[in-house]
């Protein structure tokens, strides 16, 4: 596939919270490149810079190795991919990030519990989709 010359806007804010969790752990590309673990490198050096400028669409287990490899600063895969400026739902959960796990108890037990993302399917009739009617007895 070619390189994108315009970057989209999904992409672009993956790529700037990347580079900016990258520049506060004080790493450079390469660094993020070859991972948390040793010898395990996740990409090169020029896919993160594809990434940092929105010119790459990374898979999910590519954003979430690169916040392992963001050591000290308790980066999560969520991290990577909210926008703070976008709605104030995003600018709370990056919020979330520095409150101790306290604060978030008491936020959890006054606003809690966490739904459930689906909710649970409710019991259905059951209706004959032709539209006919049910047989006499």
């Amino acid at each position: 596939m070619p390189r994108r010359v315009r970057p989209k806007k999904l992409f672009l804010t993956i790529g700037e919270r990347v580079k900016a969790f990258r520049l506060a752990a004080g790493l450079t590309q390469e660094e993020v490149a070859e991972g948390h673990a040793p010898g395990e490198s996740l990409a090169n050096k020029g896919h993160i810079s594809s990434i940092e400028h929105g010119l790459a669409n990374p898979t999910v287990e590519t954003l979430q190795r690169i916040a392992e490899a963001l050591e000290g600063l308790d980066v999560e895969l969520v991290d990577l991919v909210i926008d703070p400026d976008e709605s104030p739902r995003h600018a709370l959960i990056a919020l979330s990030r520095t409150l101790p796990d306290e604060a978030l108890g008491e936020i959890l037990a006054k606003y809690g519990p966490v739904p459930e993302l689906v909710p649970r399917k409710r019991k259905r009739t059951h209706h004959r989709a032709s539209g006919a009617r049910p047989k006499a007895r």
